[in-house]
Order: structure tokens, then C-alpha cells, then sequence
């Protein structure tokens, strides 16, 4: 059996989902739609078309094939094309929608949607999957990882057991899997790294007003804001189920560059969110991090008890020797939930390669940690680093988001300052080198009882 859906995708279709809806009888056992739109590219200028498509069942979401170079799908009992969860195909009323993330002038994109079925089961041979060896670190302590990354599974380069590989030569404790509103990756990905390295679940929500991480999920989450919904409700709900939600790349260059990656959310300036991805890939102008350190400084001094994190974004093996960070997080144990529940406090930090720690002392002996809080009153504040090398880094004491003090590193050292703490205070602690390009930044000590504004 075979459906054919065809028609044309204008300027006025960006930024929207065009639905195609058909019904499977009982007995399917592969369901395949192909999708093929013409021109790929506008004509001028570098930048194509970017078309996806997602599949739903009568049971819900199946996936997305994102912006990936074949966006056709398959789907059987025990296999199915990756970004698409596998399952027998259910009868009842399904729907492929087309996600137009961007359409470039002159417009006038055709396309063509075939959908046919069958009653037998597509099966492709696959390699024996052999687990890493070796035994991850455990028990309270240091770890440290990335929670942004992508495969072949949305638009990555790398297969998963190539993204794996690369964590493990990166020497990170913990890795995150992310990719574009998907979460088929992660059984390979769980079943590859064995006990060698804990494995973070997730997606990227990759919307047409700006790209979020849900960390802490293997379950598909819906990307879709539709009429009566917002964003901000999807992260209560999602923060309320215990996942842990990451504005990510806030000030990343948007439309036509990277459509959608530019948090356009208002009703998320950061609403319930609290936790903001500053540093993205490489450290530099192009990247727009320092915007998003600036931004995370805002909402700190708005009263928001915000947590920086950072991710490679990876999305293939780097051309180039940049400046990328990692997340150092310090947890109880080595596991996606104490991992999670470290970077949920604010008890990390994030680095290129440094070490870095802020800690408080007040005048009554009481102490304080990264993502923790103090009284008002006098306070001894310290950053300590390590591992500095000879690259000539200054650390800067950060009050409210200006530098209040700055220390000329060694190798290894430690500066104090004493100073007068007011309600609503929050100190972090940077490490930057002569042109200012970060290296290492804190989470914030905060000041004061007050609860956070929003909670």
C-alpha cells in the first residue's frame, strides 16, 4: 500500500508544522515514509533549506529525523531509522508532520511525501556491540563531563560508538547524549559504555524560538509549543518530574545563521528556568558566550539562583585545537543521578582544563560552597586553583558581576578577600587570560535568606 502527499512549502510556512495524516490497518509490521523536497538550497548564498520531519503514532511521538541528509524514516517491531523509536507500528491514525525550521527567499520549495507499508518485518543485520571495559570511579567526589553532544541519531557526524570513544579520549567521567528532539541514540549508547563511564540521559528541544536540554530523561519529550501552551509550562513540568532543564547557547547567533538557536522564549527570561548553558563549543567571539555569561550575571542580579553549565555541542570530531569546557561537578557518587543532583545545587564548576573553587567563611565560623548560600555580614572569600600551567591567568573575584579583586596565578595558589556581604550578594570566581578569554568560571555563593523570586 502507498500514499503519496505532495505540495509547497513558501516563506510563510517558516516556523511551522505542516501535518500529512493517514491510517495504518492491523497486521504492520514497517511502516517507511520518504521525503524529498526541491530546491534543497535557495540559489544564493551558503545557506540551504532546513526541512526535518517527525513521526506520530496513535500511542504518541515516535521521533525526528532532524536536519539530517537522508529525512526519510523507517519503523518495524525490532529496528527503525535513527531519531525514530522502533515498535510495531499500531493501527489507528498516524501523522508525519514536516518541521520548517527555515525557508529562504525566493521560497517555493516542493516537496513529496510517499508513505507505504508492509506486513512483514524489515530487519538489517547489525555488528555485535561490545562494551567498554574497565570500571568507572565511584564514591563521593570530583567528576567531570559534558552534557551537550549529538550523533548521526539528529544531525551529528559521529556514530554513537564513535561519540563514546571520544568522550572516553576527552577523559571525562560522564557524558551526555542530546540530540535534536530524539533520545534513540541512548540504548546503544548505555549498552557500549557498559561500567566505564556514566551515561547521562537526554534531548536537545530543538524549537524555532530557541534550543533547550532536558537532562536526565530516555523517554521522547514534546518540542511543540502549540496554541494554549508555553514553553515555561513544559519546564515546570519537566523540572517537576525531576529532569533538569538547560537553556542552552541563549545568545548563540539566530536567524538565518542557526535558525532557532537564539533563546527567543519570553516567557522563559529565565521563568522557571535555572540553569543556562555559558559556554558553548569554543570559547570566542563567534560563539557569543561571553553574551551568555553576561546574561547568566543578569539574572543573578535579579534574584535568580541561576547554575552555568557547559557543552561541546558535538557534533563531529574538532577541526581545530579551540578552547572548549568541560563540567566539574562535585557528587556523592558517579551515577546520572547524584551527577545530576550535584549540577542541580550549583556545586561545580566549569573549565577548560584548570581547577577552580570558591568558598566563604563568615565571622562565625560558618562555611559555604559553590551553589551555596551565607548571612549577610562579614565574609572571607576564597578562590583556589590548580593546574594553571604558564599561560599567565588572572583569577577575578566577581561581586554582583563586577571584579572586585584579581590575582596573578601560578601554577597552583589560592586568593582571599574580606569583605561586607549584603542581602542579595552572590560572588563567583573567573579565571581569564591577558585578551580576557575565560578559562575557568564558578557557580555562585549567594547571599541572604531569601528564597529565589520564582519558587
Amino acid at each position: 500500500m502507498s500514499i503519496v502527499f505532495e505540495g509547497h512549502l513558501t516563506l510563510d510556512n517558516m516556523s511551522s508544522h505542516v501535518p500529512h495524516t493517514f491510517t495504518l490497518p492491523p497486521g504492520v509490521e514497517t511502516l517507511r515514509a520518504r521525503f524529498t523536497h526541491s530546491p534543497t538550497h535557495p540559489g544564493v548564498g551558503d545557506i540551504p533549506h532546513q526541512i526535518s520531519v517527525s513521526l506520530y503514532g496513535p500511542a504518541g511521538p515516535r521521533g525526528t529525523r532532524h536536519n539530517n541528509v537522508d529525512q526519510s524514516v523507517w519503523i518495524s517491531t525490532r529496528q527503525a531509522s535513527p531519531g525514530i523509536v522502533p515498535g510495531t507500528p499500531e493501527p489507528g491514525t498516524w501523522q508525519i508532520e514536516i518541521d520548517v525550521h527555515r525557508i529562504l527567499p525566493p521560497g517555493n520549495v516542493s516537496y513529496r511525501l510517499e508513505i507505504d507499508w508492509a506486513q512483514t518485518e524489515t530487519f538489517q543485520p547489525v555488528d555485535p556491540l561490545v562494551p567498554l571495559t574497565g570500571q568507572r570511579r565511584r564514591g563521593p567526589g570530583w567528576y567531570r563531563g559534558d552534557l551537550h553532544g549529538h550523533t548521526i541519531h539528529s544531525d551529528g557526524q559521529l556514530s554513537v560508538a564513535e561519540y563514546l570513544q571520544y568522550a572516553v579520549e576527552r577523559g571525562y567521567d560522564f557524558v551526555a547524549l542530546t540530540d535534536h528532539n530524539t533520545v534513540t541514540g541512548l540504548p546503544e549508547l548505555d549498552r557500549r559504555a557498559g561500567e566505564a563511564i556514566t551515561i547521562i540521559g537526554g534531548t536537545e528541544l530543538t524549537t524555532y524560538n530557541g534550543h533547550a536540554l532536558v537532562l536526565g530523561t530516555r523517554e521522547l519529550v514534546d518540542w511543540r509549543v502549540r496554541d494554549g501552551e508555553t514553553m515555561s509550562g513544559r519546564a515546570e513540568a519537566l523540572t517537576d518530574e525531576g529532569k533538569l532543564f538547560v537553556i542552552a547557547h541563549p545568545k548563540a547567533e539566530g536567524h538565518p545563521f542557526c535558525t532557532g538557536c537564539r533563546w527567543a522564549f519570553s516567557d522563559l527570561m529565565p521563568g522557571p528556568a535555572r540553569h543556562i548553558e555559558v559556554w558553548n563549543r569554543f570559547w570566542s567571539e563567534r560563539t557569543h558566550n561571553e553574551e551568555s555569561v553576561y546574561l547568566f550575571y543578569r539574572w543573578l542580579n535579579a534574584g535568580y539562583r541561576m547554575v552555568a553549565t557547559a557543552g561541546t555541542d558535538t557534533h563531529r570530531r574538532a577541526a581545530t585545537g579551540g578552547r572548549t569546557a568541560a563540567n566539574v561537578v562535585y557528587a556523592h557518587d558517579n551515577t546520572q543521578d547524584e551527577i545530576l543532583a550535584g549540577i542541580r545545587a550549583g556545586h561545580s564548576f566549569i573549565s577548560s582544563g584548570p581547577e577552580l573553587r570558591l568558598s566563604a567563611q563568615g565571622a562565625d565560623g560558618g562555611k559555604a560552597g559553590m551553589g551555596q548560600a551565607m548571612a549577610a555580614g562579614r565574609l572571607t572569600l576564597r578562590c583556589d586553583w590548580a593546574g594553571v600551567g604558564e599561560d599567565g591567568l588572572v583569577a577575578g573575584l566577581i561581586r554582583r558581576g563586577r571584579r572586585i579583586e584579581s590575582w596573578t596565578c601560578g601554577e597552583a595558589g589560592a586568593g582571599t578577600l574580606e569583605v561586607d556581604a549584603e542581602d542579595g550578594d552572590w560572588f563567583v570566581c573567573e579565571l581569564r587570560d591577558r585578551t580576557a578569554g575565560l578559562h575557568a568560571i564558578t557557580n555562585p555563593i549567594h547571599v541572604g535568606t531569601a528564597p529565589d523570586i520564582w519558587r
